[in-house]
């Protein structure tokens, strides 16, 4: 690990004991790296399970505190989207101004508010392809493996590219990337399409292959790409089509996340997904009217559930 990256970056503490929480924190143990698990409740389980992909079962001495229990180093908010600013709002008085925000969730918008809170800090954006399924709480399994990008939403400091190292270290396949922007403009328009389909429909991600949903993946590209070019960046609408299809076939037999939320009664991340882009094309005053109409097809269902 880099010398410096060392003496600054001492432990990653991390906000959410969910799914990607515990990956997270168990691959930092896993290789000698030191992570707490910030949790909202008092736990009494100092053990963390991991099961890898290969069925490797590793278990792991976890710290965990309701509270930040370090004014230095970094902070990962493993939370969904609808509850960052609130996680964070809890932590407000321990965050000391310098002190790095690193954000990983599904969906954008998050990150403006989070400036808010936080104008002297710096805001990191990162975008996983990595999946895990909790089974229990602070028993988790992988259930994917995929590439992590990190970019600075609001400092352009060199210095943050050296989080990537500890991240590689842990996880592997760790990027630093100049326009994380564009990145995750990317993952939303994938999540766009896939997540709706699969909460509205409640299948599975494979389930998109069938033809019958072709033309409509394809009328919500269009939609989606008339957006990012208004924020000047421009996708080829074939290669994001061949994109979208190699994800849905190479997470075949996952669930989307909104599609467990929708049945399991939960919260969505509807307004960070289908509602940032309906609030990008009320900006630059045009329509979407099939992300609106699943957008609002969400809202009942959320509603409803």
């Amino acid at each position: 690990m880099h010398s410096n990256l060392q003496k600054r970056f001492m432990m990653l503490q991390i906000i959410g004991a969910g799914a990607m929480g515990c990956l997270y924190a168990a691959h930092f143990l896993r290789t000698g790296q030191q992570a707490c698990l910030i949790t909202q409740q008092k736990r009494f389980c100092h053990k963390l399970l991991l099961t890898t992909s290969d069925n490797t079962s590793l278990c792991f001495n976890i710290q965990t505190s309701e509270k930040l229990i370090s004014h230095i180093d970094p902070i990962i908010v493993c939370v969904k989207a609808p509850q960052v600013i609130t996680a964070l709002k809890q932590h407000q008085q321990s965050i000391t101004n310098k002190q790095i925000i690193i954000l990983m969730h599904n969906g954008m918008g998050c990150a403006e508010e989070v400036e808010k809170l936080f104008p002297q800090n710096p805001i990191i954006c990162a975008i996983t392809g990595n999946a895990s399924l909790l089974n229990a709480p602070f028993d988790i399994t992988q259930t994917g493996h995929g590439d992590t990008f990190f970019g600075s939403f609001n400092q352009g400091v060199n210095a943050l590219k050296e989080l990537v190292f500890s991240f590689e270290n842990a996880l592997g396949h760790c990027y630093w990337h100049q326009n994380i922007n564009e990145k995750m403009l990317l993952k939303l328009l994938i999540n766009t399409v896939i997540n709706p389909l699969t909460a509205i429909h409640q299948v599975n991600n494979g389930a998109l292959i069938a033809t019958e949903f072709s033309s409509v993946i394809r009328s919500i590209i269009k939609e989606c790409l008339l957006v990012i070019a208004k924020e000047g960046i421009h996708f080829n609408e074939d290669d994001i089509f061949s994109i979208v299809n190699t994800t849905i076939q190479a997470t075949a037999e996952n669930y989307s996340s909104m599609n467990r939320d929708i049945f399991f009664s939960r919260q969505t991340e509807n307004e960070f997904i289908n509602g940032y882009f309906l609030k990008i094309a009320e900006k630059y005053n045009f329509q979407l009217p099939l992300i609106r109409s699943f957008y609002d097809k969400i809202m009942m269902l959320e509603n409803h559930s």
